[in-house]
């Protein structure tokens, strides 16, 4: 068969090896050899699915300088694997589901990685291994449904308030709630909450909502060119936020959503940061989003000074 003389991804499923998404061979068996001819290419994305692919069928890939998601899932790896990953410098996604030998004691290999997304559904991953995750630096979400890892094991990383482990399945909503809840107690400030200020920020907000949606669905119907959209937008800015206009994010750039920005907001928490800031934390019921406005006493009221949501980390977004 002509390989092609580049190649950016690679995925092997069923016995078909497809490059860049449309060039197909039929290779029933993944050889050392072959390992070692894709990793000559400069991909940024290679996966297999369903091959019993060894730590040792890895060692081609150890270094390699543009792969940015790799996986194997359903495979032989064990943690002797985390190696191969260690000198990936632009890695951000790395999907083990499936390889039941993997109980994470390799993850200390990957300390200074850049790492965002591990899945680790149906391994062996521990108690112990989840601990090493949770030590990987930028390491923002970690996939743990049908492993060994138990709800102490998940509450002894509540101390680390940039992870956001997801289980559907091991874990009752409940109890990923409860995590949460604690995560955002041990990440808060030794600072008192002002229990009435929290009450009256939660009164702006719950208005600011409401005139929102209002806002939104009066665009759904008139559209970006009607000359009371901008007007009406301003308006509502006016009463309830402080944060400087930012190019591209509203009120200077419009935008709206049919379904409605904040028609599903929750609150879930407050926190005082100083005497006259506190953040308020929501969540979204639909999409399960979760965010914190910050808000800042002006005057004798409170007004919106920002918002962020938790993406990779705490991101600051429009309003």
């Amino acid at each position: 068969m002509e390989w092609p003389k580049r190649a950016r991804t690679a995925d092997w499923e069923n016995g078909v090896l497809t490059l860049d998404g449309e060039k197909k061979f039929e290779i029933p068996e993944l050889t050392l050899a072959l390992m070692e001819r894709l990793a000559g290419y400069t991909l940024v994305g290679f996966h297999v699915k369903g091959y019993p692919v060894t730590d040792e069928l890895l060692a081609p890939f150890a270094e390699h300088k543009s792969m940015v998601n790799f996986g194997v899932e359903d495979g032989a790896l064990t943690d002797a694997c985390f190696p191969v990953f260690f000198a990936m410098p632009k890695l951000r996604y790395l999907l083990l589901d499936g390889n039941a030998a993997i109980h994470g004691s390799g993850l200390s290999a990957l300390q200074s990685c850049k790492l965002d997304l591990l899945t680790l559904n149906r391994t062996g991953l521990d108690d112990a291994g989840l601990l090493q995750a949770a030590s990987i630096p930028k390491l923002s979400h970690i996939q743990i449904d049908h492993t060994a890892v138990t709800y102490e094991g998940l509450l002894a990383i509540a101390g680390n308030n940039r992870i956001e482990p997801v289980a559907h399945v091991q874990f009752t909503k409940e109890q990923m709630e409860y995590f949460s809840q604690i995560q955002r107690e041990k990440g808060k400030k030794p600072v008192q909450l002002d229990e009435q200020a929290a009450v009256e920020c939660r009164r702006v907000l719950s208005a600011f909502f409401a005139e929102m949606t209002e806002w939104e669905q009066y665009m759904e119907q008139a559209g970006f060119e009607d000359a009371e959209a901008v007007p009406r937008l301003l308006v509502i800015w006016e009463k309830y936020v402080s944060e400087k206009p930012r190019m591209g994010f509203r009120p200077l750039g419009l935008s709206y959503s049919a379904q409605g920005t904040y028609k599903g907001e929750q609150f879930l928490d407050a926190e005082q940061i100083t005497r006259n800031k506190l953040y308020i934390y929501t969540r979204e019921k639909n999409t399960g989003f979760v965010r914190r406005f910050l808000m800042k006493r002006v005057g004798e009221g409170w007004r919106i000074d920002g918002v962020q949501e938790r993406l990779d980390g705490w991101q600051r977004i429009g309003l």
